[in-house]
């Protein structure tokens, strides 16, 4: 190798290559503005520089798949939703790894998702969990003290929300996988139900599948906006609730920042978080499994495990939760008085988290969810019974399931 080639390559691998999600989605430091003197500081004292590959949301599993399966994957570290075990071999499971006192200072329930068939392959970086998003302002002029606490008040509050050319309630269920793989996993576990039973079979067609659906089948005809079964991002349907055209959503943390910011939204001052209603069997809500992991074939694996931890880091994620709106993972940091009082939202999470959010990952969760939201979406069309939009599921899921077997 020559002199140039020799710097060519050494210089090749100081580097890391980071691949993510663009903002809003939760984006590490340098990626979005936030910790950026630290995360300077890092690479100088490490010697290394760190590329971002960030592409939006919806496009990563495919482009991920894409690259492993061609054994081109140019990522030392990943951006991982839900598709752990789906990925796996192609990652390295250092989450064991991890310091002691850093995990301790993290949900044990945070790993679960990152989690397949014994090791642990990631790290969740923000606790985001789905909540209720009201506007204060909209309650008060139906005279609705507080926000609803079961479904028969969702239903009838998002009725009674729907006026004045303004809708109760607005989702995105037009991308099919994020409809049965958010929305209707809280139903189903606020109606006491569970997508597979013990063997690993499809166990959703059953009272408590039918009953979940059911309710959203209410809420859309109770005041739904009409435009949610075309909203495909997040975004599309925050952007409904943040101009006022709306009453009510589920929604991430990192709604809680741009929603209270005067320049783009008309609830600023007026935004209320609470825990999403109870069904019969109580309140339950869906992790966003935001988390990092290292790709098996990375020749700077050691490297990536400190970005990662400094990814992490106390500081770091105070200036995450400040800065963003995404909440930190950290239980020191989300007890922080600062980032409390920047955050009220922050307390209505950590409250959330003490009940179920089974996401119901599996190695096919990219299919199953699309397959799911996609016969949901006919039922929320009136295209099908509620009944008959689960057997139709719960067959198409089978059929995935037995693929793998």
């Amino acid at each position: 190798m020559t002199g140039a080639g020799l710097q060519a390559a050494k210089a090749q691998s100081a580097s890391l290559n980071v691949f993510g999600p663009l903002p809003p989605d939760p984006a590490p430091p340098g990626a979005a503005q936030f910790a950026l003197d630290a995360f300077n500081a890092w690479k100088a004292a490490n010697g290394s520089e760190v590329n971002y590959e960030l592409i939006a949301w919806p496009q990563l599993h495919d482009r991920m798949a894409t690259a492993f399966a061609s054994g081109s994957s140019p990522w030392d570290l990943i951006y991982m939703c839900g598709w752990v075990p789906e990925f796996a071999d192609f990652l390295e499971p250092f989450a064991d790894r991890l310091p002691d006192d850093l995990v301790q200072d993290m949900p044990p329930s945070s790993f679960e998702t990152v989690k397949w068939n014994g090791k642990r392959y990631g790290a969740v970086f923000t606790l985001s969990l789905l909540t209720l998003f009201f506007n204060k302002e909209h309650l008060e002029q139906a005279g609705i003290k507080e926000p609803p606490k079961d479904w028969d008040e969702f239903k009838r509050y998002t009725k009674e929300l729907s006026r004045d050319g303004r809708f109760g309630f607005v989702a995105n269920y037009g991308d099919p996988t994020s409809l049965g793989g958010t929305y209707w996993m809280a139903f189903l576990q606020q109606a006491g139900g569970k997508m597979f039973d013990d063997a690993g079979q499809p166990s959703f067609n059953n009272e408590y599948g039918v009953a979940a659906l059911q309710m959203m089948i209410d809420l859309t005809a109770a005041g739904t906006d009409p435009g949610s079964i075309s909203y495909v991002g997040i975004n599309d349907a925050s952007n409904v609730f943040i101009s006022g055209r709306a009453s009510m959503m589920m929604n991430w943390p990192f709604m809680w920042n741009p929603a209270q910011d005067p320049n783009q939204s008309k609830v600023a001052g007026k935004l209320g978080c609470a825990l999403l209603p109870a069904g019969p069997a109580g309140t339950a809500s869906v992790d966003g499994t935001d988390a990092w992991v290292i790709s098996k074939t990375s020749p700077n694996i050691a490297k990536a495990e400190k970005l990662v931890e400094f990814y992490l880091d106390k500081d770091v994620q105070k200036r995450q939760a400040l800065d963003t709106g995404w909440l930190p993972i950290r239980l020191s940091v989300l007890q922080d008085p600062e980032v409390q009082a920047k955050l009220p939202n922050a307390a209505t999470v950590l409250e959330q988290a003490k009940h179920p959010y089974n996401n119901f990952i599996t190695p096919e969760h990219n299919q199953v969810t699309q397959a799911l939201g996609t016969e949901i979406q006919k039922a929320l069309q009136g295209q099908a019974t509620a009944a008959e939009a689960l057997k139709s599921a719960q067959d198409m899921v089978a059929a995935i399931v037995k693929q793998r077997s």
